[in-house]
């Protein structure tokens, strides 16, 4: 048995195993239909059962441009012709596209990157077939036609527009419907379907099964016409819009009655896509909400009435973030007649957490509408509960993850009913953990724009230990953070991306008290439930033992089959007298007292295996390993010091080929060095260098993976030293001393486990074969010879070549301005001087210009047919035509161009081809120079940076050198050279000078050039209230503003030691950044606007523009109120305590004096100070504490707080008047008059 290095394989990986697919041609077209993913690289190879020519035809499907790729290849496999890329012919819609083969095979290869794909719901599903060639398709389109006038059902409509080549047509489809069969074109209708019927269309030759179209899958998910019945509950509605949706519905009431719509949920993309209601029968009537133009991406609780009894709505999207797509919310709406007021309720989720994975929904019905009761009800089958009154009302509880849906239901018309969207708890945010019973196992997968949260506590106070099995995050963009306490506000115990983590394996943190809290936060996209990260498997335990610890040795066992062991080994018992050992496939379990190793299995390959540690005297102490599997046996050269010996080839072709496999391949551990891709199943390869440059290329990959990595290094096994690394497979090495002995590393770029089969080809490299390696003369006059390539064919027509087999590519540079004629020829032997005396090759040329040296000439498409131009040799005067300067086809092994007026400077693009496939050399020279009126070829070697840069809130810059003719780029920041730098760009992210120095390696000649980037950060103004004041007694409408008041909230949460807030009279001084005012400012109109300008504080007076600019009104509100002292009294009662009720509020208009009391608002105080902050007002009436009791008035502004008046006064209990009748008089009482 041999030992590998531990291989923890999780449950999220692809193996795409594609085998060659027979197509009969005496049967019926190969159909299929496949939604391609992320990171996506399958491969399809199609072969015809009796050596006929294939046809490849799409009838749907969508693909991501630039990021995604699919390329059908002209043969067995991605080293033959390209028939189509969609990048290269700038298709994204394969529908109706057709490519037929040249031979009895058509190859096909995936190569997406990691988001935007058909599973995450952004692009459309592909359908194509592949049928044997014999025969002309039909040609077909499809139309779904609606018919919700009798229901909500559609037709779909076959135009029959071709027969091709046959005498008559059947036409059918899969939902059972009588086949039609014709002779002739014309329209032929199928249904009608149901709504959300999935109908595929069959237009079959009936001459031959070759020829048979299949449409893509044809339906109609909503009715655009949708009638309102009234004496019925509202039609509900659940829509998920999509990319480029264009999805529109006619509601129309049934008794002319006005239609109401209303949004339980759902939210849209601002900006970009529009939901647009019309008020009327269609999109000229006049519109009552539009997203965009109302500012609203959140459509829950919206509520829109029409006038008549149409409302029209229509969705307008662009091709990105859509509901589809898993970026927003879907759309949950009802339509019912407006015959009634609707009743007003929300929800609420409660938590039961304490009590088990439950919650409860809270309804809290604020508003009966126009009922006279209510009957909510949910759709889990609690009591339906009735009310006459508002209130909150609760059902429950529910397990986590119930769907709920709430119901409010008008019982006096069917037309008033509300209906909630899902209402659901996934996670419990608090979580108990029993000390007594052990840890609370999580699995999860986090989504986009996540914001999870978890409190875990523990039932008896211990301390809490968090322990990751598996699980990965996106770096950068997303964020774990865990916390040393019940909240968010504790001590961070860890942060993927503080902390520069994005594999949870392994992780394990403790908290100090009975609570950690766990928080997720992520962006719109890449994430666990996108499929682009694997799902977090952790345990919180109670810390009431100090954890054993364990490694895990897949162990092969390939002598005894497909199979392997699993070497469980413990490093440490913690503080366990015995620990328990198993798995999850029923083995015995094995008890353990001492370190050591136990063995485990076998297990078959592929499949899953989890080993479960316990302790066997406290059950919160328990680990887990990941997912554990084999693959298969490992392979001989799985490291470096079992590297297969590579046959080197001596030529330029790849005649020795060296099989491998990274299937079951496992990390050998040599440092990844500068490879991008992950080396986690790595095989190794020597050679012996046979040339001092030669081509590495990875050919024939077949069964898995075609994104294949390799590395070439020099020195031994245990002291390798990294010569380069390519993420392409095929590359070409730097200077190699020949007879040494190099390494070749090949591995995946992912980081999951590959079945990938291929070969590998060591040859001399060639050196110009595509544009940017163009070879450039080097000294004036001078000839340009190299030997010529051989062995890869093209059949492409470019400017007037049929073909353009084994290109060399050539730059061409003007010295001295005038004529050049310039001989091209190619022979299989040269003598010393420069004359041919082997056998002539045929060679042929184009060549294009003029261009200067700001021009990207190899991305200008130059690859492109010109069916009318001729060789010079039979039209020597056709040329120049368009950018074309010279062309020739001819048969013949020298080849003659001209340029004329050639100016000094000029670049000129010069593809030679060797139509002979034979080896031989190329020789390329001016014949003219020193004639008169000739001018030169030179070539010198410049670099551009470009200008300097001063960024706004950008993370970083990339800088891109342009030089044509450079081999070798060296950088440099602030003087000193960046290690590993070599490539034409450099993307920086500190504020410094940057040099680079370019070599042109053919020429032995350099060149520099600098460039100055300062990055600055990106400013943002909040708005603020205006500053509101009073007149001062003078009424001249001035008065002193504190401006610097506003500063924060200007800023906000930005520093002010970061940025600098400035104020100005106009919006242009605040955007030149001059005439800033000084604080306190004294206002010049009434109301005034003053501009603030927030800069970053490095970038002022840069002029980078790194600013934004705000505004407010100084306002002055009026004259500041006075207050009038009048003392308030009242007479006593016949207590005579000298205590009364007095009414303050009406004693205002005494303070007020006159002054209008809409402006002006009075209260009253027990002390001057709270009379000045309008702190603690007495309320009234108000009853005296003393007789008299002096309390305070103050006057203030309702338009400004601080404009203000105090004055006091008594308030003040008058006795009541006392008399006596002496009894030796007698008194008598007037008439009218009361007695006493």
């Amino acid at each position: 048995m041999k030992k590998i290095t531990f291989l923890i394989v999780f449950l999220l990986f692809f193996i795409h195993l594609n085998a060659q697919t027979s197509v009969d041609c005496n049967g019926t077209p190969v159909n299929t239909t496949y939604c391609y993913g992320n990171n996506d690289t399958t491969t399809w190879l199609f072969t015809s059962n009796d050596g006929s020519l294939l046809r490849i035809t799409f009838s749907a499907g969508t693909i991501e441009g630039f990021f995604d790729d699919l390329t059908i290849y002209d043969g067995t496999d991605n080293t033959a012709p390209v028939l189509f890329n969609n990048n290269t012919d700038g298709i994204q819609d394969f529908t109706g596209l057709t490519f037929d083969s040249s031979g009895d095979s058509l190859f096909l290869e995936v190569d997406s990157d990691g988001s935007v794909s058909c599973t995450s719901g952004a692009r459309l599903e592909w359908n194509f077939d592949v049928a044997c060639a014999t025969c002309v398709n039909p040609v077909a389109t499809y139309t779904v036609t609606e018919d919700c006038l009798n229901g909500p059902q559609f037709f779909v409509d076959v135009d029959l527009t071709d027969l091709g080549s046959a005498t008559s047509i059947t036409i059918s489809d899969n939902q059972g419907s009588t086949a039609q069969t014709t002779s002739a074109i014309g329209l032929f209708s199928f249904g009608p379907f149901v709504n959300n019927t999935n109908v595929i269309i069959t237009v079959a030759n009936d001459d031959d099964s070759n020829c048979v179209l299949t449409s893509s899958s044809l339906t109609q998910d909503q009715c655009v016409l949708n009638t309102v019945d009234c004496t019925q509950p509202p039609l509900q509605f659940n829509y998920c819009y999509g990319n480029n949706d264009t999805t529109s519905w006619l509601f129309t009431s049934s008794d002319g009655s006005p239609v109401r719509i209303s949004f339980n949920s759902g939210t849209i993309e601002g900006f970009f896509d529009d939901l647009t209601i019309y008020d009327g029968p269609n999109n000229a009537s006049p519109v009552l909400f539009n997203n965009n133009t109302d500012g609203i991406q959140d459509f829950t609780g919206l509520v829109f009435d029409s006038t008549g009894d149409s409302l029209f709505m229509e969705v307008d999207s662009d091709g990105s973030v859509s509901c589809q797509s898993g970026s927003r919310l879907e759309w949950d709406f009802t339509v019912a007649c407006a015959t009634c007021v609707n009743p007003v309720a929300s929800y609420t989720i409660d938590e039961d957490c304490i009590n088990g994975p439950q919650f409860f929904v809270d309804v809290d019905l604020t508003d009966l509408g126009s009922a006279t009761s209510i009957t909510i009800s949910d759709n889990q089958g609690s009591t339906p509960q009735n009310t006459n009154a508002t209130g909150q009302f609760t059902f429950g509880p529910f397990p986590n993850n119930t769907d709920v849906v709430i119901t409010v239901a008008n019982d006096d018309d069917a037309n008033c009913t509300l209906t909630s969207s899902s209402l659901t708890q996934d996670q419990c945010v608090l979580n108990l953990v029993d000390c007594a019973v052990g840890p609370v196992d999580i699995l999860y997968c986090y989504g986009n724009n996540d914001t999870t949260t978890w409190l875990f506590s523990s039932t008896d106070g211990s301390p809490l230990r968090i322990a990751f099995n598996s699980g990965t995050i996106e770096g950068f963009f997303d964020d774990l953070t865990i916390y040393d306490g019940p909240d968010n506000t504790g001590a961070v115990l860890f942060n993927n991306n503080v902390d520069g983590i994005q594999d949870f394996t392994g992780l394990v943190f403790q908290s100090t008290g009975d609570s950690m809290f766990l928080e997720v936060d992520s962006d719109g996209s890449v994430s666990c439930q996108s499929g682009s990260r694997l799902e977090w498997d952790f345990s919180v335990s109670c810390a009431t033992c100090i954890p054993q610890t364990a490694n895990y040795l897949v162990v092969d066992d390939c002598d005894n089959g497909d199979q392997f062991l699993i070497d469980v080994e413990i490093t440490s018992l913690g503080d366990a007298v015995s620990l328990t050992i198993s798995d999850n496939q029923g083995s015995t379990p094995v008890q353990v007292t001492t370190t050591g190793t136990t063995q485990f299995g076998p297990y078959p390959f592929l499949t899953d295996i989890i080993i479960t540690v316990a302790n066997d005297d406290d059950p919160n102490c328990i680990i887990n390993s990941g997912p554990i599997q084999q693959l298969a046996c490992p392979p001989d050269n799985d490291n470096c010091d079992g590297a297969f010996v590579a046959n080197v080839n001596d030529d330029d072709t790849c005649a020795l080929l060296n099989p491998g496999s990274i299937i079951a391949a496992s990390d050998s551990g040599v440092p990844s060095g500068t490879c991008t891709g992950d080396p986690d199943d790595d095989v190794w390869f020597e050679f012996i260098a046979l040339n001092d440059v030669q081509f590495v290329s990875i050919l024939n990959i077949t069964g898995g993976t075609t994104n294949l990595d390799h590395a070439v290094y020099e020195g031994s096994c245990g002291s390798l030293v990294e010569l380069y690394c390519s993420d392409n497979v095929a590359s070409i090495t730097p200077q190699l001393v020949v007879g040494n002995t190099y390494y070749v590393r090949v591995f995946s770029a992912g980081s999951i486990p590959e079945t990938s089969n291929f070969d590998l080809c060591i040859r001399e490299a060639p050196s110009n074969t595509i544009c940017e390696n163009a070879a450039n003369f080097c000294v004036q006059g001078g000839a340009l010879v190299g030997n010529n390539v051989i062995g890869l064919p093209n059949s492409q027509d470019v400017a007037c070549l049929g073909t353009i087999p084994n290109p060399s590519w050539n730059v061409i540079q003007i010295g001295d301005p005038g004529v050049i004629e310039i001989q091209i020829v190619q022979n299989t032997n040269f003598d010393a001087n420069g004359n041919p005396i082997g056998t002539p090759l045929d060679v042929d040329f184009v060549l294009w210009g003029p261009f200067d040296n700001q021009t990207d000439y190899c991305a200008l498409d130059l690859l492109v047919d010109c069916p009318t131009c001729p060789n010079n040799t039979s039209n020597p005067n056709f040329y120049p035509f368009g950018n074309i300067v010279d062309c020739s086809y001819d048969p013949a092994s020298v080849e003659n161009m001209t340029i004329d007026n050639a100016l000094a400077g000029e670049i000129y693009v010069l593809l030679v081809t060797n139509f002979s496939n034979q080896s031989g050399v190329i020789q390329i020279q001016q014949t003219n120079l020193g004639d008169p009126g000739a001018g030169s070829i030179t070539a010198e070697i410049e670099v551009d940076l470009g200008e300097d840069q001063q960024l706004c809130g950008f993370p970083d810059y990339t800088i891109t050198a342009d030089s044509p003719f450079a081999d070798v780029y060296e950088w440099y920041q602030n003087g000193f050279i960046i290690d590993g730098e070599t490539g034409d760009s450099l993307t920086v992210t500190e504020s410094d000078s940057y040099t680079v120095i370019v070599y042109d390696e053919q020429c032995d000649v350099q060149a520099q050039d600098t460039i100055i980037v300062t990055f600055y950060n990106d400013a943002n103004a909040n708005p603020v209230d205006d500053i509101v004041t009073c007149d001062d007694p003078t009424g001249d409408n001035v008065e002193d503003f504190d401006l610097e008041s506003q500063t924060n909230g200007i800023l906000g949460s930005q520093s002010p030691s970061d940025f600098v807030v400035t104020y100005h009279l106009s919006l242009a001084d605040a955007q030149a950044g001059i005439n800033a005012l000084s604080s306190p400012y004294f206002n010049i109109s009434n109301p005034q606007t003053i501009y603030a300008r927030v800069e970053d504080v490095d970038a002022v007076n840069s002029g980078s523009g790194c600013f934004t600019t705000t505004s407010f009104d100084l306002i002055i509100s009026g004259p500041t109120p006075t207050a009038t002292s009048v003392d308030f009294e009242l007479c006593d009662d016949s207590s005579r305590d000298g205590v009364e009720s007095f009414d303050l509020d009406s004693h205002s208009s005494f303070i007020l004096d006159g002054q209008d009391d809409s402006l002006f608002s009075v209260s009253y105080h027990s002390n001057q100070a709270e009379a000045e902050t309008g702190a603690n007002p007495l309320s009234s009436p108000y009853v005296n504490t003393s007789n008299p009791e002096l309390i305070y008035a103050r006057v203030e502004s309702n338009q400004a707080f601080d404009c203000f008046a105090t004055t006091s006064f008594n308030l003040i209990v008058n006795d009541i008047p006392v008399t006596s009748f002496d009894d030796n008089f007698d008194f008598e009482v007037c008439p009218n008059a009361t007695v006493p």
